[in-house]
């Protein structure tokens, strides 16, 4: 829902987005015929189920996609490969099947997140939460079975318990004591399996530990390929059904609710997990993905229709005939934020602003994803406090500059979260620390408290103490006199 502000002294404000199984022999399948996505005139996709259902066609087993199978390739944090999962017998059947091309799995573990490339005869059972891969032969192996949770922030514990844990398993076709269940629905194209549970509902980490592995993972398919989302959230895929429709063509799978009609769907390829979830935030792991943040970027402008490319690149002293320059305003967003972190005298760093020459915005987060990223877009400079708003930065044009504004006590955040992705984004970054006197901590605690002298103690506590403190209850007052080369250093960067 759009939400809006009155004009304010300040400049326009505006709102941008921030934070807050069965056994025996059965006929063969055929699929129903599919039908093709549909884009309207107003540029929305409309998409419609290309799930195939299974109808019987006399003679032969239900469910079979024929094939051979190559031994999986299990692959730890460090690429090194690990034999002792999701194994097979080493038989002459698999060194046949070496020779397939058509056939593999591929799994790896990463520091971040886990995933698995299936490439073969996949059956997904939702009830179990298990992903059936089916090999040839009548008897099953014994160490088959790898568990994934398809969420991108594997090591925080408190983020992870709330992801469903899925199962990939090995399965004999014509095993008789355990067989693969039977096949209700056949895919025609790939599928990916992944979590909007964890911590998706924050802003920032809804794009870098879901949506930005995501476009590592499923970029590739060009649209072409479908998703089943486990720990579904409606508000979520509403909040980001740009996206997820610039990436998919097919309706979204909610998996879990699957459960009900205990329907087994079958592919010939399918990823558990998502690809390319680097140890660095906002970043994409290049063993993993042929992709990068700088496509990532372009992704998202061809996705909301961003007009703007490149920041203003401002006229310099004595610049040659023809050099492409403009004396055209800056423009300047500041990210206002009401509840903490907020700028308690906006109006006067928007003051000295305009004194400068910038053309000034003020807007305060909102959930509007399209008005966020058509605000972002259109600024050269952006600043703020620091803060799951500031992960609009995504969608600022290339050599745009950010001004990140780091509250005391946390340095830290701000260097993980903003600091170190901006290059990867073709963003210029710049940081200014606040001190003890532009905090609103200075009304709550004397001079000489810990709070101020050794706030790494606190993170040593746990993060929602750390949170409290800092984030939750720490507004800041700039020195505007202070905060004003930092301005002009942007302007500077501009000029380049």
């Amino acid at each position: 829902m759009k939400n809006s502000a009155p004009n304010q002294t300040a400049g326009h404000k505006e709102s941008i987005n921030g934070e807050t199984s069965s056994s025996g022999q059965q006929p063969p399948l055929q699929t129903s015929v599919k039908q093709s996505a549909k884009t309207t005139t107003n540029g929305t996709i409309t998409t419609s189920k290309r799930e195939t259902h299974a109808t019987p066609n006399n003679g032969e087993e239900d469910g079979r996609i024929r094939t051979n199978v190559t031994t999986p390739i299990v692959k730890d944090a460090n690429n090194n490969n690990n034999s002792n999962q999701l194994r097979e017998e080493d038989s002459g059947q698999e060194k046949q099947s070496k020779k397939q091309s058509m056939v593999s799995v591929t799994c790896s573990r990463g520091e971040r997140s886990d995933f698995c490339d299936l490439i073969g005869d996949i059956r997904v059972d939702p009830s179990s939460a298990t992903v059936y891969y089916v090999v040839a032969g009548g008897r099953n192996s014994g160490n088959s079975t790898m568990s994934i949770k398809p969420y991108g922030r594997k090591g925080d514990e408190v983020a992870m318990g709330l992801v469903r844990e899925w199962k990939v398993k090995t399965v004999a076709q014509d095993d008789k004591d355990s067989p693969p269940p039977r096949c209700d629905r056949i895919h025609e194209s790939p599928g990916v399996i992944f979590s909007l549970g964890g911590f998706a509902g924050n802003h920032f980490h809804a794009f870098t530990d879901v949506l930005v592995p995501l476009f590592a993972t499923a970029r590739q398919f060009r649209g072409e390929v479908e998703f089943l989302v486990t720990d579904y959230q409606p508000w979520l895929v509403s909040k980001f059904r740009t996206i997820l429709q610039a990436l998919s063509t097919y309706n979204l799978v909610d998996i879990d609710k699957e459960q009900q009609s205990g329907k087994t769907h079958c592919f010939s390829r399918l990823i558990l997990g998502l690809k390319g979830r680097h140890k660095k935030e906002l970043n994409i792991n290049p063993s993993e993905s042929e992709y990068r943040m700088a496509d990532f970027k372009q992704f998202l402008r061809s996705a909301y229709s961003l007009k703007k490319a490149t920041a203003i690149k401002l006229l310099r002293r004595g610049a040659r005939d023809g050099e492409k320059s403009t004396t055209l305003p800056p423009r300047l967003l500041i990210v206002s934020r009401k509840r903490t972190r907020a700028f308690t005298n906006v109006n006067d760093v928007a003051r000295m602003a305009r004194k400068l020459g910038y053309q000034v915005t003020v807007a305060e987060p909102d959930r509007n994803i399209s008005k966020s990223a058509e605000i972002m877009n259109s600024c050269d400079v952006v600043m703020g406090v620091h803060g799951a708003g500031l992960t609009n930065v995504v969608f600022v044009p290339d050599n745009a500059v950010l001004i990140q504004v780091v509250p005391l006590g946390a340095e830290w955040v701000s260097k993980t979260y903003f600091r170190e992705p901006s290059a990867d984004m073709k963003v210029r970054y710049l940081e200014y620390k606040i001190r003890r006197e532009e905090s609103s901590l200075r009304e709550q605690y004397p001079p000489d408290d810990v709070v101020f002298t050794k706030p790494w103690s606190f993170a040593k506590q746990g993060w929602d103490l750390f949170k409290s403190i800092y984030l939750d209850n720490q507004n800041v007052k700039l020195d505007v006199r202070r905060f004003r080369p930092t301005l002009l250093k942007a302007l500077e960067l501009l000029h380049q």
